[in-house]
């Protein structure tokens, strides 16, 4: 191959390559709908979560974790102090901020399962509020809250017995506690189950179809102090969503 013709491929090589990039310049990428994106929030990313996951999943892996040292009490139910050890874990997973002294080593993620359940409750309803919500969404939404609504009332009622085993003495009672509070336990673990199944079903009931939020759309959404959402991709606000301050 002479020299022109070198010359010649490096040309055509060149503006192929110049001409593929104007034209990825001119493709907009279509913002998803708020709707989407709130529902993005419980499933897939939100800012001060562990590995900024969703705060659904986040509830679903303290749920199992909850349980799973639930578990733990009632098989040590013959030695009292280590069935107060693992329900003061099962605290931990359900609340962190109630049992400060486990805040480096305790077990659980960190978040809490209330505080991440109820987050999740609060987006789908977003998702439910946002002007383009579909009626899919609006009706899923409304059954998904009250679920969650009852499993709110089954955690605080973990916590409340909780705290009376670590008070008490009485092997007996602590035996009947602990149970419980397992019972419980599993009541949410299951529940759990139950409403990302839920919210699967709903997802593929949307039209047009719900896609995967991209995190630049998950961090990016704001709330007017009219109520109203919007992308604002630059705004370092504490009304920010990516920095879970929102007006409610």
């Amino acid at each position: 191959m002479n020299f022109y013709k070198i010359i010649n491929v490096i040309y055509r090589f060149v503006t192929f390559l110049m001409l593929s990039l104007t034209l990825a310049a001119c493709v907009t990428t279509q913002a998803p709908k708020i709707s989407h994106v709130h529902v993005g929030h419980a499933m897939t990313a939100w800012r001060d979560t562990p590995n900024e996951q969703g705060l659904f999943i986040t509830a679903e892996q303290e749920a199992k974790i909850a349980l799973e040292h639930a578990r733990y009490a009632v098989e040590n139910s013959h030695n009292m102090k280590l069935l107060k050890m693992h329900i003061k874990h099962v605290q931990h997973v359900m609340a962190p901020e109630i049992v400060p002294e486990m805040r480096n080593d305790g077990p659980g993620l960190g978040y809490g399962f209330i505080k991440a359940i109820s987050a999740s409750r609060d987006h789908i309803l977003f998702a439910a509020d946002s002007k383009d919500a579909s009626d899919n969404v609006k009706m899923a939404a409304k059954n998904w809250s009250k679920n969650v609504d009852v499993i709110i009332e089954q955690s605080d009622l973990i916590i409340t017995l909780s705290h009376a085993v670590i008070k008490s003495n009485s092997h007996e009672e602590l035996i009947v506690l602990s149970d419980e509070i397992k019972r419980l336990a599993q009541q949410n673990s299951d529940a759990v189950k139950q409403l990302k199944d839920e919210i699967i079903i709903m997802i593929e009931k949307e039209d047009p179809p719900y896609q995967t939020v991209e995190k630049k759309y998950l961090f990016g959404l704001i709330r007017l102090p009219s109520g109203e959402w919007e992308f604002d991709f630059n705004n370092k606000s504490e009304n920010a969503a990516g920095t879970g301050a929102f007006q409610y």
